[in-house]
């Protein structure tokens, strides 16, 4: 790091972290000085899921934050000199977040401690980012103070890493593909046609009867005109109850929550195939979600994927198995998009979803093949329940 003086022993790994990556950031623009928007902007990078949360918090989208960012680093000036300057405003930071680590018993800065900070000074440029999209700065510091701060078996702890809870959960809803990327390493694969095209299923003449009723029926209506809750029910839910085996139930309606280390999710599955759903130990194999249509909808796939990372911690906490695999869906109207997930490093702050989709098929005319694909995830699911003592 660059000399901070006094200070330079002040900082904790994290807080090292961001100061590092300021000064990169600076460098990168050939500012050669420390301001703010390089801490900000760091900050935004480093601390990621902190960042998205604590700007949906007081009311403002992540990305306009990040893009408004961008544009002050280019019209940025440029400091003439041999070494890296730091501008008062940035040592006043630095003095606040040390005043507030004291205050708390702690004795180095903490990266939430630069963020919880950061809009103190109301005149400072991080403030005037928010002034600017409509957010009062001293509301916005208050309630980023009272969303953070150090976990309860930290306090008191000054020797080991901190660590922090977040207080705010990412509602399934309202996930946007920035704030899925901003708490997990998203790998996805897109169309994968061998994981669904060679699937080694037969129905019985009953079941594909029955499949081909649930066809007939949609192709003499007009499923355009349908609204939600009758295409759901007509179409969507009835093909989840046909895949049911064994042990395996089709619930609508099913509450999901879970937290992982560093985030939380919650919200509602239209759909879920899994077992002992109405207990306390419920297991979750296949999650349903359905678009809800309209200009304003969310996009389908990516509560899909926070749904599944709520099903997949839901599972680990009763196995331990590593990596979690959890199957998905989403339907539009009457077509169905299936997703294989694989979730790993469920404990580390920042876990790993890996994602491979199949073709979007149309229960008009592919009912059959809707059911062979359902039979073969509630199948494997409920072989394994079999097999369990």
């Amino acid at each position: 790091m660059i000399d901070l003086g006094s200070m330079t022993d002040k900082f904790s790994e994290t807080g090292q972290r961001v100061v590092r990556r300021a000064i990169d950031v600076s460098k990168s623009h050939e500012h050669n000085f420390l301001g703010l928007f390089h801490i900000f902007t760091a900050l935004g990078e480093v601390e990621s899921a902190l960042f998205v949360e604590a700007m949906q918090a007081i009311g403002v989208d992540p990305y306009s934050v990040t893009i408004l960012l961008k544009q002050e680093l280019s019209r940025s000036p440029i400091h003439v000199g041999k070494k890296m300057a730091i501008p008062e405003a940035t040592r006043d930071l630095f003095n606040r977040a040390l005043r507030r680590v004291r205050s708390q018993g702690r004795q180095q800065i903490e990266s939430i401690d630069l963020f919880a900070m950061l809009f103190t000074d109301l005149n400072a440029p991080p403030a005037e980012i928010l002034r600017g999209l409509g957010v009062d700065p001293a509301i916005a510091t208050k309630t980023i103070s009272q969303r953070v701060g150090p976990s309860e078996e930290q306090t008191g702890s000054l020797r080991k890493p901190m660590r922090f809870r977040l207080r705010h959960l990412f509602k399934i809803p309202q996930l946007t593909a920035a704030s899925l990327n901003s708490i997990v390493t998203l790998r996805d694969m897109g169309v994968v046609p061998e994981i669904w095209n060679k699937l080694d299923v037969s129905l019985t003449s009953e079941e594909r009867g029955q499949a081909k009723a649930l066809s007939s029926s949609l192709l003499d209506h007009r499923v355009a005109l349908m609204n939600e809750a009758t295409i759901w029910s007509r179409a969507i839910y009835p093909m989840l109850v046909l895949a049911e085996q064994g042990k395996l139930e089709a619930w609508a309606q099913a509450p999901l929550k879970a937290q992982y280390p560093r985030f939380g999710l919650e919200g509602i599955a239209d759909g879920v195939v899994g077992h002992n759903l109405s207990g306390v130990s419920g297991s979750f194999y296949l999650i349903v979600v359905k678009s809800a249509g309209g200009l304003k909808a969310q996009d389908p796939q990516i509560q899909l994927y926070g749904a599944m990372l709520v099903a997949a911690r839901l599972n680990w906490e009763k196995d331990n198995k590593v990596p979690q695999e959890i199957f998905g869906c989403y339907t539009i109207a009457d077509n169905w998009t299936f997703m294989h997930g694989l979730v790993s490093d469920i404990e580390a702050d920042r876990p790993n979803l890996t994602v491979a989709s199949s073709r979007e098929y149309s229960e008009k005319i592919e009912a059959e093949t809707i059911l062979r694909i359902l039979k073969f995830i509630t199948g494997k699911y409920s072989q394994d329940l079999t097999e369990t003592p």
